[in-house]
């Protein structure tokens, strides 16, 4: 080994002793900082000079090197909660450990807030023509990238999610397509936007569940009082000249065959009568076809007024045509006619006629949207509502 020189010695020297200060002011500095910590630094530890010295090191109280601490002395050992019994966006200490709140306290959530529901992933429906009354067989895909909002808070408990307007069209038409639309509109939504994991079966939003429900007085009023060819919504009116329904019509509430009376027994206008698809066409009364003229539209300025939550109003009368799986009858001068009703921008309109009672048929295509019920063992957590935060769900 070549021996240092006289030059070298002190060189090397000064940088052993270098580098053996520079680790003691280290070790030193974590020592100090573990001590404080832990509460062992005293006042007497006050005339201490170190730079490395910060106020959230120090106890509150003490003064060291010139550093006044701001340190609480807390002992938070026995702590139990957990993030769940944290309101989310908040913050607590347990355990010597910060935690984030995830907890949405129910009566924090609002009507229009943006829920991460995901449903179960569906084939394409397949829906023949035979079944429709379109022209031609139809193909539904499962849209995989809808938003979900709250659009009601139930008193039990349980929240009312409605997804955006699906974008897939679906086409019915004749008396077929009024005889099958709100089962089959029903049925797209229960195969394809069902949850397993929260227990939720889809369905099609309909016009009294979902909207009439949330009618105020006024919108109350406003629809009682609409009249149609100078037919008020709820009266009669009896046609003896064109007299052909949809089979359906005859097991509604409402209907009136060979008859000048009305039932009000039959089923409600947004009920399947059928437990699948009916090739039952139309059929012509023999004397007489008496309907409910239930048919109303509101103009687009006023409906506003007709809801105590604005923003319930919001998430119905937004974007293109949709349809409601709820059917309508509507009274003209000299025929009756049988559809849909359905959402256009920002007004209920009462759907393009399928069939009339002079057995003219039409083929009319709108979208649909999907509503689901989350129970209340469903647990809502994280985020804040927005569109780029959704909550999160826990089943």
């Amino acid at each position: 080994m070549k021996k240092l020189n006289e030059k070298q010695k002190p060189i090397i020297l000064i940088a052993i002793v270098t580098i053996i200060v520079i680790i003691g002011m280290v070790v030193g500095a974590n020592a100090i900082r573990t001590n404080i910590i832990n509460s062992s630094y005293e006042s007497s530890n006050s005339g201490s000079n170190n730079g490395n010295l910060l106020p959230e090191y120090i106890k509150r109280g003490i003064t060291l090197g010139g550093v006044t601490g701001t340190l609480e002395d807390l002992d938070t050992s026995d702590a139990t909660a957990t993030e769940w019994d944290i309101t989310y966006g908040k913050t607590a200490y347990v355990k010597g450990k910060k935690i984030e709140g995830l907890f949405v306290p129910r009566e924090e959530i609002k009507i229009g807030d943006y829920v991460s529901y995901k449903p179960d992933e569906a084939e394409n429906y397949s829906l023949s023509a035979s079944v429709s009354g379109n022209s031609n067989n139809q193909s539904i895909e499962q849209n995989k990238n809808l938003n979900w909002q709250i659009l009601s808070i139930n008193e039990d408990g349980t929240i009312k999610l409605v997804s955006d307007i699906v974008g897939k069209t679906v086409a019915f038409g004749g008396a077929l397509g009024y005889n099958n639309s709100v089962y089959v509109l029903n049925d797209i939504c229960a195969k394809q936007y069902s949850s397993k994991a929260f227990d939720t079966t889809a369905r099609c939003m309909n016009l009294e569940d979902d909207i009439e429900s949330e009618f105020n007085s006024a919108g109350i009023s406003a629809r009682n009082a609409y009249k149609d060819v100078e037919i008020k919504y709820g009266s009669k009116k009896t046609y003896t000249t064109y007299r052909y329904f949809p089979n359906l019509f005859s097991k509604e509430r409402g209907s009136g065959i060979n008859t000048s009376s009305v039932s009000t027994n039959g089923i409600a206008r947004n009920a399947s009568y059928y437990s699948k698809p009916t090739t039952e066409t139309s059929t012509q009364a023999a004397s007489s076809l008496t309907i409910v003229q239930d048919y109303y539209e509101f103009e687009a300025s006023n409906i506003p007024n007709y809801f105590d939550d604005i923003e319930h109003y919001n998430l119905i009368f937004n974007g293109t045509g949709y349809w409601l799986a709820t059917r309508r009858t509507r009274a003209y001068t000299n025929t009756a006619a049988f559809t849909l009703f359905g959402i256009s921008g920002r007004k209920i309109f009462g759907g393009a006629d399928m069939i009339t009672s002079d057995n003219d048929a039409n083929i009319r295509s709108y979208s649909f949207r999907a509503v689901v019920i989350l129970n209340t063992n469903v647990q809502i957590y994280g985020g804040d509502g927005s569109v780029e935060h959704p909550y999160q769900l826990l089943s």
